[in-house]
């Protein structure tokens, strides 16, 4: 038998009243810990809808095809390792005695959970995380290094990567190194001459061009590397750690030449620490931590939640991180990329 429910209202407190209730770590305090001290004098009234469901509907968004570079759909990585100890899991005594004799047996690591997300043309994309969070991992499957274990990864040209370990030879000098590397590009003898000067320019060594790269240091090499990959005006780029040695002054030219990238219906990708960097170039920022998107939007909120979470763990406050963790997860709007028959770009994944 079922006996009726009168209609009521939900009732929750707002511990944020006026003067707004704070921990000495300047997060917002805890509801499980506030006592009668901390402001549940003030009320706020929610009103509940007759039709709950509908509230967490999705919303249904239709993408000009012609204004996408770069779609991620539900795309994951797990890689598979040797490990001496993976027998001491199997549940099977056999199993348990011939994998312990063999000394090897498959342990899983899962570097990145389920990730999507669209990238239109003219966008500056940051990504931040911390070290093993699952950058690295991303930036191989956009450029179909690795292949994903799930999901699929979308563009519309072959992604450019561009790294701290790109292929320059030490043993010449940086005069030759930018005809080698355009050459290496798909650049023509005559392309290369006209586009010298620009790479001199952008690097910033016109003094050094005659000394042989291994009397470069880190960052200046660094340079030339991000001078000799932006000269062929690549339709999606990717950065990676490329940028953090660079003065003023050449971050400045770096902005610049991304703009130029930009405005010629490109796509950037930055994967950097320096915040300060990535503030001043993108457009958006992509936050990526143990694996997983923790948050998709403006570079100033996401560079400042990055931030707070970060000094947190610094200083061992690993339960105001997970605040922080949370509170910007519950923020991040799920993203389900769908393609209407014939507006699929090309698989990066399978293209090689």
């Amino acid at each position: 038998m079922s006996t009726s429910t009168s209609h009521y209202t939900p009732r929750r407190a707002n511990w944020l009243a006026a003067g707004g209730t704070k921990t000495a770590d300047g997060l917002d305090v805890d509801p499980e810990i506030l006592d009668d001290g901390y402001g549940f004098d003030e009320i706020e009234e929610i009103a509940w809808d007759d039709q709950p469901l509908t509230q967490s509907s999705p919303v249904v968004e239709t993408v000009d095809p012609g204004s996408v570079a770069v779609a991620v759909d539900g795309v994951s990585k797990i890689y598979r390792v040797r490990s001496s100890t993976e027998h001491l899991k199997s549940q099977k005594r056999v199993g348990r005695h011939v994998q312990r004799v063999l000394g090897s047996g498959w342990a899983e690591i899962p570097a990145l959970e389920e990730v999507s997300f669209v990238v239109n043309r003219g966008e500056t994309v940051g990504v931040i995380g911390t070290n093993g969070s699952g950058k690295s991992t991303l930036m191989k499957l956009l450029t179909g290094k690795i292949r994903p274990s799930s999901g699929e990864v979308y563009a519309t040209s072959t992604p450019v990567m561009l790294g701290v370990n790109a292929a320059l030879v030490r043993q010449i000098s940086g005069r030759e190194n930018i005809k080698l590397g355009c050459l290496a590009m798909g650049l023509s003898p005559k392309e290369t001459e006209e586009r010298f000067d620009m790479i001199v320019e952008i690097s910033g060594l016109a003094d050094a061009l005659d000394m042989p790269l291994k009397a470069y240091s880190s960052g200046m090499a660094s340079r030339l590397q991000f001078a000799i990959a932006t000269a062929v005006d690549p339709d999606i780029l990717l950065i990676d750690e490329a940028l953090n040695t660079g003065d003023a002054q050449f971050r400045a030219r770096t902005k610049k030449r991304l703009d130029e990238v930009r405005a010629q219906a490109g796509c950037v990708f930055l994967v950097s620490h320096s915040l300060g960097t990535i503030k001043q170039m993108c457009t958006r920022v992509i936050w990526i931590e143990q694996g997983r998107l923790l948050a998709d939007g403006d570079p100033e909120w996401v560079c400042a939640q990055y931030q707070e979470y970060t000094d947190h763990k610094s200083n061992d406050r690993m339960r105001s991180a997970q605040i922080v963790y949370d509170r910007t997860l519950l923020k991040l709007s799920p993203v389900q990329v769908e393609f209407t028959p014939g507006t699929r770009p090309t698989k990066v994944s399978r293209a090689r």
